[in-house]
């Protein structure tokens, strides 16, 4: 934000300091420059170091030839140079531009008022409004029907959020587009409108200059144009504009060939309009760039707008050669004017322009011919001494005697018509002081009225106050109850605490008690488990028995044995080894059968077939075990009869259960008798 201080109380007189990427405004006899690309500002898209430097604005004034910065209040544009600026009245107006960081381009229109230096923001930036962020186009103001309207044309920029129809937007560089775009914007209503285009239209174009004529022509010369291959290229051109409140006619003028005093193509140059009260204004043009990787150009130009002339003129090198600066004009005398030109750059390595030519002021006068001819030239050290107040002084005599001369001679019949008028003012002076005593009367009736009002709006304020303070009371008494309440419940609170505290302690009694009895049983469990490792280290073989069930259908579980010693002679011929390894395994299996308690059983048979392989490591190879089966029938689980091979007796222990569930079958079984 900018300073609130008193505009009075810090302005202080300075020199200006080197910028470029500016403008200069006139206001009646005063010029204001605001920001630009200067030292010290941050190339940011906000900060208060840059809020600080652009909070101040600087002001001219040629009776003292001196600039005085002034502080402002109020929020100034985050875009500080390549903006577009125009003066309506008192009131200067500010459109688009670049922050300074990368492609960060605005389209805010904000208003300074020259009186007061207080901004004010009328349109914020908006990327998804239908009117391109962008900088380098043109701006001027028009009137229509009382209201004052702004158009905005072309210009370079970020992507645009909406392609206009009958409007051209053309990428060209890094991200950055340029457009013919044509904005309108009503101050009175705050509205945003696209006029109608006929004529010649520019195409997509920036860094050109557009002057107003009056309130319905402008001139616009010169610019980068981009045509539709993406090819640039700097113009001059001559376009004329008739503008209405709906409409822009273009009307173009090329160089003719058998003309050879037309300046070249340009862009960064700067201009003005001078208009001295005849039927015929004047453009004036210095400088600016002709080619990207070219100097700075070095001429000044007139162009007779009714004539479509140019005559260039024979300015000093430190006015003239420069680029993105700014021109201004000072009429002192219908044959005299003053360009005032400020900043910019001086050469391609993008050079500030340092005093004492950062201000130069060209005087241009009309010889006998009525032709302009460059006067005096004065560099910012020129303005400030004792020849400067002189030359002034000489000026307004010159006006002075003009005036004189040709608006304050006697003519005949102006008694008479001096007459007629002060008649016709009185007239108008009691039509005026009775208007003002109806006024007036109407007035005291809406004053009247007025005290009315108040007095209900007081005897209202004094009900709600009445009513507040019955609420008070309500509130307090709820406040008070729901206090109450909160005691009670925290006391019920508490209580559960204690109570769930007093359980929690039980249950940790419990606990402990179990994981005690829980370690107990874990180091029995432990013991048991010691001991069952002991009794299984002892055994010496296993059973291929593994399971069995009697659910649904009575099943047998048992080890897969791979194949069998009768397979093996068949198939290879066994080592000794092996040999030896198969008949301990089956010694073993018989030893086994025959220490059974409580019973001895005696294997009926032992043949190749019975002796079952398993593949194993180890240098025998195979694992043997003893299997005997056959046909048996349905017998007494207690019976140890022996009437069938494969009987009962031979059965394993842990089968016999099974006989239970086969008492009723009917039927033939085939049994094994497993062990090893």
């Amino acid at each position: 934000m900018a300073s609130s201080k008193n505009k009075d109380s810090i302005s202080t007189p300075n020199q200006l300091k080197r910028r470029a990427f500016h403008r200069t405004v006139s206001v009646g006899d005063s010029l204001y420059v605001w920001a630009g690309e200067q030292d010290g500002l941050p190339g940011v898209h906000d900060s208060e170091e840059m809020r600080r430097i652009t909070s101040n604005i600087q002001h001219f004034t040629p009776s003292t030839g001196q600039w005085i910065t002034r502080a402002t209040t109020g929020t100034p544009p985050l875009a500080v140079n390549s903006y577009r600026c125009t003066a309506i009245n008192d009131q200067l107006y500010y459109f688009g531009g670049y922050c300074g960081h990368d492609f960060c381009y605005h389209n805010s229109i904000t208003q300074l008022d020259t009186v007061s230096l207080q901004w004010r923001e009328l349109e914020p930036t908006d990327a998804t409004r239908p009117v391109m962020r962008r900088g380098g186009g043109g701006m001027i103001s028009f009137e229509h029907d009382g209201v004052h309207h702004l158009l905005m044309i072309g210009g370079a920029g970020s992507k645009p959020a909406v392609q206009l129809p009958h409007h051209k937007y053309i990428e060209v560089y890094n991200g950055a587009w340029r457009t013919n775009e044509h904005s309108m914007y009503n101050l009175s209503s705050r509205k945003w409108s696209n006029p109608s285009i006929i004529g010649q239209c520019i195409p997509p174009a920036s860094s050109f200059i557009i002057e107003k004529i009056n309130n319905t022509r402008a001139v616009l010369f010169g610019g980068v144009e981009t045509d539709d291959d993406a090819k640039n290229t700097a113009t001059n051109n001559i376009n004329i504009l008739e503008i209405s409140i709906s409409t822009v006619f273009w009307q173009c003028i090329k160089k003719p060939e058998a003309i050879d005093q037309w300046p070249v193509g340009r862009c960064y140059h700067a201009g003005a309009i001078i208009i001295t009260g005849s039927d015929c204004p004047m453009l004036v043009i210095s400088g600016g760039r002709n080619k990207k990787n070219e100097d700075a150009l070095d001429d000044c130009w007139i162009f007779n707008i009714t004539q479509h002339s140019w005559i260039k003129l024979d300015v000093s090198h430190s006015v003239s050669k420069r680029f993105v600066h700014s021109l201004s004009v000072f009429i002192m005398s219908p044959h005299c004017v003053w360009i005032i030109t400020v900043g910019g750059y001086a050469d391609t390595k993008w050079t500030l322009v340092t005093n004492p030519n950062i201000v130069m002021l060209t005087e241009l006068v009309t010889n006998s011919k009525g032709e302009w001819t460059v006067g005096d030239t004065l560099d910012t050290n020129g303005m400030n001494n004792e020849e400067y107040k002189k030359k002034y002084q000489q000026q307004l005599q010159t006006v002075r005697r003009i005036w004189l001369e040709e608006y304050q001679k006697p003519r005949k019949g102006d008694t008479a018509d001096i007459e007629q008028t002060i008649q016709a003012l009185m007239k108008s002076l009691e039509e005026k002081e009775r208007e003002a005593q109806v006024y007036h009367q109407q007035l005291e009736q809406k004053e009247r009225e007025e005290a009315e009002k108040e007095q209900e709006i007081r005897r209202y304020c004094h009900q709600l106050q009445e009513k507040d303070r019955e609420h008070q009371v309500v509130l307090q008494e709820k406040d008070l109850l729901i206090q109450q309440k909160d005691e009670e419940h925290q006391k019920v609170i508490e209580e559960k605490d204690r109570e769930l505290q007093e359980k929690e302690e039980t249950l940790q009694q419990k606990d402990m008690q179990h994981q005690v009895l829980l370690q107990e049983n874990q180091e029995e469990l432990r013991q048991k488990d010691r001991e069952l490792q002991e009794n299984q280290a002892t055994l010496r073989q296993k059973d291929i028995f593994i399971g069995a069930t009697k659910v649904d259908n009575p099943l047998i579980l048992t080890e897969l044995m791979s194949t069998s010693l009768n397979q093996e002679i068949r198939r290879n011929r066994l080592t000794n080894e092996q040999i030896l390894s198969i008949a301990q395994d089956v010694a073993l299996g018989l030893n086994y059968l025959h220490l059974f308690k409580p019973q001895p059983i005696i294997h009926r048979d032992v043949s190749s077939p019975n002796v079952l392989l398993k593949p194993c490591t180890g240098a025998a190879c195979y694992e043997a075990k003893v299997a005997d089966y056959g046909t048996a029938k349905l017998v007494q689980v207690d019976s140890t009869g022996t009437v069938m091979p494969g009987n009962a007796a031979m059965l394993h222990q842990k089968l016999l259960f099974l006989i239970n569930t086969v008492q009723q079958w009917m039927c033939t079984v085939t049994l094994f008798s497993l062990w090893k």
